[in-house]
């Protein structure tokens, strides 16, 4: 009946605009849906430091466009923005924006947020100085204009935080006219709804934008209700033809419950829609406000020389609540980079060297309260949707200051040998430095206090040779350089609070051989062969005494990642696209003897995407998205790896202990219909997530208590109606 009413009310408002926007349409208005396949030589990129054509580089790259950001109608969440990237995973299993984001085996081993991975919002690092990015909130991907993704070892780019690639997010800049608005309104199943509004344009010299969001909904569980508040502001101002500054600023406001995951006896008892036995006793949640300012500036020196400087600051709220404690996390981040960029050269041989130091800091004191016992709950709380409740003791588990720095100097070459031969090398050396003291008094035997440094160079030398434009080809080798983050450092088995004092860094040589081009102007490919292999791998496992949601960190062994990622993208006539992004993945363990073989965690051997679609009667589009996913291990422990089953326990009677998640295949469609009236123009959209309510993990952990793994259920069937008007 909900599904007859949606697409009855959809089709009604349709016609009705249909009629008045060819009414008042006039010649020329590019009023339909228009997305074309991407063109290799119309592409430029600037995740790799310099702005350069993408033809010319030697590294894998994605880049999303506008029209594929904006062809779902949530608009809230990585997962729908970077679909379309081969290599790259994003898993949800909190139906928000609370995810976790993969790219070839990097950050798959984190609670919450990842690392190993570079995230950029308009050129501003989201990592901290040790690498961990927490999360993609500061990102409303209705004022995204393109991503551009960097797979692979990118840490001779920007650091030991970059060992996995680099997610480079371009937001809007303003429109051309003085004053353009846009407001945007979604609503759908699970309570899910979201506004937007935003005035931009330009004024002279300046162009600005302003934008501010709401959302919230239910969650698909219990317990899992999330509520987010979005600003940003960006100002470009050219005060003369040699000087451009950009203003950011942003405020973020992000609170969910966290339902946590659950074991299969639960899921199997309980069924999907189940929260842990803790969740909603303990009100656990996590509750995140962060304030951001940045300053970017260009300087032309010369002709051919130029100075690119940026500062920023963020200050963030941190707070999460378990049956672990009641968890304080305030921090101030600083940091500022500077670039020398000096063109030389004439004709086809030219070359560009670059320069640079990058800086950051950061400051957290955190306090961590005990909360009451199993049997010392109040268990006639009341669950609300936003209750921030939560029944602290006088006991203090954690009272410590965390500071991080890290410095690291680049030097980049980019040597244009002739017209179609491209040669770069990257080169740089950082230092990571980590420090704690612990403000409860122990025995000096005990006393966890301490400083970490960690300091390599790293290096990647590539060449790019532009054969023809069905045919541009690459290879790279190089280096990477990988720092426990903080939850890895932090998180002390030993102990509440003081260092993880086994964990060391991991380092990696990986090369890519790959190929990409145009066929005509219908078809555009791109294939990437990478092999990687790593020594002291990451891994995670849980302490059972100090509570089964707390993970710890250390060192496997040795990893060859080796595998395939590819891009097509096919329009065979004028209103048809197909797009498709497949990923095969072979990541193993090679040492010890007790895990070779053995998959890493959260690794799926076959990962594909593909959607079509179709424009018609000029202003409608409807589009239809098939995502599939193999099995993936959880564990890496032998005995688990290879299933076995146990006996009565307090949890699960009888259950398996399977290290294996079962892999999924969804369907998605959406419906699209773009008009204008005047001055007015709009898109309304209809958007069916997972249309055949297929039941899968969104989410898994490894937890080696006696109620074993952690699984987060993903949403069911979804319906979700997004209109978007602009003047």
């Amino acid at each position: 009946m909900k599904t007859k009413l949606l697409t009855s009310l959809f089709l009604l408002l349709a016609f009705a605009f249909q009629g008045m926007s060819q009414k008042n349409a006039t010649p020329g208005d590019k009023v339909f849906f228009t997305r074309d396949t991407i063109k290799l030589n119309e592409v430029t990129i600037s995740a790799m430091r310099t702005v350069t054509p993408l033809k010319e580089l030697p590294a894998p790259i994605s880049v999303v466009n506008k029209a594929q950001l904006q062809e779902f109608s949530k608009t809230i969440s990585a997962d729908e923005a970077l679909r379309l990237v081969p290599g790259l995973k994003v898993e949800n299993g909190t139906d928000g924006s609370r995810v976790h984001l993969y790219i070839r085996g990097q950050g798959i081993l984190t609670e919450s947020g990842f690392r190993g991975i570079q995230v950029l919002i308009d050129g501003i690092p989201v990592n901290d100085p040790g690498g961990y990015c927490p999360d993609l909130y500061d990102v409303d991907w209705s004022v995204v204009k393109s991503v551009e993704v960097v797979r692979g070892l990118a840490a001779s780019l920007y650091g030991a935080n970059a060992t996995g690639g680099v997610v480079n997010i371009i937001t809007d800049n303003g429109g051309s006219k003085p004053v353009n608005t846009t407001l945007m309104g979604s609503a759908g199943s699970n309570g899910f709804w979201k506004v937007l509004g935003q005035v931009d344009g330009t004024q002279d010299k300046i162009n600005y934008r302003v934008s501010y969001s709401h959302m919230q909904g239910n969650g698909y569980r219990e317990h899992q209700a999330f509520m987010g508040d979005n600003f940003s502001e960006k100002i470009n101002w050219k005060p003369s033809e040699k000087v451009q500054i950009t203003q950011l600023l942003s405020y973020t406001s992000y609170f969910n419950q966290n339902p946590e995951g659950i074991n299969l006896y639960r899921y199997e008892t309980f069924g999907p829609k189940a929260a842990n036995t803790d969740a909603i006793p303990y009100n656990e949640f996590h509750e995140t406000k962060r304030l951001t300012g940045a300053l970017i500036a260009k300087f032309d020196l010369s002709s051919n020389q130029d100075i690119t400087a940026k500062v920023f600051a963020r200050m963030n709220n941190y707070r999460e609540t378990s049956n672990n404690g009641d968890d304080y996390k305030p921090y101030v981040n600083l940091g500022a980079s500077a670039q020398y960029n000096l063109h030389l050269g004439k004709g086809t041989v030219k070359n560009l060297l670059s320069l640079g130091a990058d800086y950051q800091t950061q400051t957290i004191n955190e306090h961590m309260f005990a909360v009451p016992g199993e049997y010392q709950r109040d268990s006639n709380r009341v669950d609300s949707h936003w209750s921030r409740e939560c029944f602290d003791l006088d006991q203090i588990l954690i009272n410590q200051i965390i500071k991080q720095r890290s410095i690291g100097v680049f030097l980049i070459d980019k040597l244009d040998i002739s017209s179609k031969l491209h040669a770069l090398v990257n080169l740089r050396y950082d230092n990571v430095y980590s420090s704690l003291q612990s403000n409860i008094p122990v025995p000096d035997s005990l006393n966890p206090n301490g400083s970490k440094t960690y300091d390599k160079p790293t290096w990647r030398v590539g060449l790019a040779y532009d054969i023809t434009r069905p045919f541009n080809v690459f290879a790279s080798v190089g280096t990477g350089f990988l720092t426990p983050s903080g939850d890895e450092l932090y998180n002390n088995p030993a102990s509440y609070g003081g260092f993880n004092n086994l964990i060391k860094p991991s380092t990696s040589t990986g090369v890519d051989v790959g190929a990409r081009g145009d066929v005509g102007k219908v078809f555009h490919y791109d294939v990437t062969f990478f092999d990687i292999w790593s020594n002291n791998e990451f891994y995670r496992y849980s302490v059972p005494e100090r509570g089964n949601n707390t993970a710890f960190y250390g060192n496997m062994g040795k990893s060859t990642k080796w595998g395939i990622e590819t891009f097509v993208s096919y329009s065979p006539v004028k209103n048809l696209i197909i797009d498709a992004a497949y990923t095969y993945s072979n990541f193993t363990y090679t040492s010890p003897d007790s895990t070779a073989g053995h998959w890493l965690p959260n690794s799926p051997r076959h990962m594909l995407y593909g959607e079509i679609s179709y424009t018609f009667l000029k202003n409608f589009s409807a589009g239809v998205a098939c995502q599939w996913q193999s099995k993936y291990c959880i564990q890496v422990d032998d005995s688990i790896y290879n299933n076995y089953t146990i006996g009565q326990t307090y949890y699960q009677p009888g259950s398996v202990r399977s290290s294996w998640v079962s892999g999924y295949n969804l369907w998605n469609v959406d419906l699209h219909y773009k008009w204008k009236l005047g001055w007015l123009r709009g898109d309304l959209g209809l958007y069916v997530k997972n249309i055949f309510d297929t039941q899968y993990f969104g989410f898994a952990e490894p937890n080696n208590g006696v109620d074993y793994n952690s699984y987060q259920p993903a949403p069911g069937r979804e319906f979700f109606v997004n209109l978007r008007l602009n003047l």
